[in-house]
């Protein structure tokens, strides 16, 4: 096992995350590309998922995005990693949920109780919202809370009730994100049902390959599976190892790391694809409740934060941001 600065592992890291824009192809395909390589992108909100493509490619625009996920269906949003907004290629969602989905709903039992939601509900919601997608199309929440309403399966149209059980869908693979804010069946809008069987060790490869060096502990909190069942497919799939401050990480490659500056959106994968980041984040960067704001990073590192708003930036260390800026105004 070798042993590596934290500096080293920073830029490797960087360049595994495909931060250092290896992804030349413009359009759909471009996005598909980004989303395939990464095993899925936070998609929390669309503009933090749009902006993580444009960090990772050269030629994509936002409208491509919205192409990808809208039109050319190559990707897909729904719930995936850790029960969060992803946006992962239509390729890898049955994988995802065959292995992810039945944690995740044993995980929300408690707040299924809280909100009134016993199994038999869930079930008969599932259905319901499906048939009707699969009669009307896209519908958005407010709809679709009336649907619920009516099969009697809620008691008014308000609540964190309607949510909840669209999402239960969702991890059944049944329901995914349409257009804008809308829900959709899943066999209308892929055109086939999700086969929900995926490969562990598959899925702990490709989160080497896009976050390597990383612990067992960054796996499974990136995927939200337990210490031992991440453990075990890591250490089976890696090739080789090095110790940073102590600790083992894992990996599949010897990356000589990325030293570039960019500017990353709200929710960015790379920030939260560890459990362990090797780097503090400033109040400006995670100010906590669960919010990760845009970051500006170089070899890795974070060294300041930035706003959509009006591209504005507080720089923590002297950086060159023109091509960045540049190129977001392109994007």
């Amino acid at each position: 096992m070798t042993r590596r600065s934290v500096d080293w592992l920073l830029a490797a890291r960087m360049q595994a995350n495909c931060l250092a824009r290896p992804v030349n192809e413009a359009g759909p395909g471009g996005v598909a590309d980004v989303v395939r390589r990464m095993g899925g992108l936070q998609a929390q909100t669309w503009r933090g998922a749009a902006y993580a493509v444009r960090a990772r490619s050269t030629a994509t625009t936002h409208a491509d995005v919205t192409y990808a996920q809208v039109t050319d269906r190559s990707v897909v949003r729904g719930w995936f990693m850790r029960g969060t907004l992803q946006l992962v290629a239509v390729e890898d969602a049955g994988p995802l949920l065959g292995l992810l989905g039945a944690k995740l709903i044993k995980d929300t039992e408690r707040r299924y109780g809280e909100l009134g939601l016993p199994e038999r509900t869930r079930a008969a919601a599932a259905d319901v919202l499906e048939e009707h997608l699969l009669a009307h199309g896209p519908c958005d929440r407010a709809e679709l809370a009336v649907v619920l309403v009516r099969a009697g399966l809620i008691p008014q149209p308000k609540g964190q009730a309607v949510y909840a059980l669209i999402r239960y869908a969702g991890i059944l693979g049944r329901v995914c994100y349409g257009p804008g804010d809308t829900w959709v069946a899943v066999t209308d809008w892929l055109g086939k049902p999700l086969i929900l069987e995926g490969d562990l060790e598959a899925v702990a490869h490709r989160y080497l390959t896009a976050y390597g060096p990383a612990t067992a502990r960054d796996f499974a909190t990136w995927a939200g599976l337990p210490v031992p069942q991440a453990r075990r497919a890591i250490t089976s799939v890696a090739t080789t190892s090095f110790e940073v401050e102590a600790t083992e990480l894992y990996a599949v490659e010897d990356l000589p790391g990325c030293q570039d500056v960019r500017m990353l959106g709200e929710f960015d994968a790379y920030l939260l694809g560890y459990q362990n980041r090797f780097q503090e984040l400033p109040k400006s960067i995670f100010p906590g409740g669960g919010m990760l704001s845009p970051a500006v990073i170089r070899a890795g590192r974070a060294i300041g934060a930035w706003r959509h708003a009006d591209l504005s930036t507080d720089l923590f260390e002297p950086a060159d941001l023109t091509d960045e800026l540049a190129d977001l105004a392109r994007f």
